[in-house]
């Protein structure tokens, strides 16, 4: 049976401390094993709201981004839920020390994600 590590992508990033590491070892590969379900939840939220991506410019779309963050507490549950749920119980443990760092690591990575992924917004139906 796979676990939850073999099915996610390896990617070969150098790490100079425990936190970085956890990053590039725990958080990247699951961001992109789920990249397009954030995607797709992203664009879900966009419609709910009403918010018309395909006019949206890439720097509107960032302030957007920071926004729906910053005040928007479901979605950013539902993205937090969408990568956790992905841990073993051993990440859990390391997450749990430092979640707060973490959770700012994870929703910058999001971000990043959602913006350099905007065109691909645009185009799913």
């Amino acid at each position: 049976m796979l676990s939850k590590k073999d099915i996610r992508p390896v990617l070969n990033l150098d790490a100079t401390s425990k936190t970085e590491s956890f990053q590039n070892k725990t958080l990247r590969p699951i961001l992109k094993l789920q990249h397009s379900i954030i995607l797709l939840m992203f664009k879900n939220w966009s419609n709910k709201h009403k918010i018309n991506l395909f006019t949206i410019t890439p720097d509107k779309f960032t302030g957007l981004l920071e926004t729906s963050f910053s005040k928007n507490t479901a979605v950013k549950n539902q993205l937090l839920g969408v990568v956790i749920g992905q841990f073993t119980s051993d990440e859990y443990v390391i997450y749990e020390k430092e979640a707060s760092e973490y959770n700012k690591r994870i929703f910058t990575m999001i971000k990043q994600r959602l913006v350099d992924s905007l065109e691909e917004l645009k185009s799913q139906n």
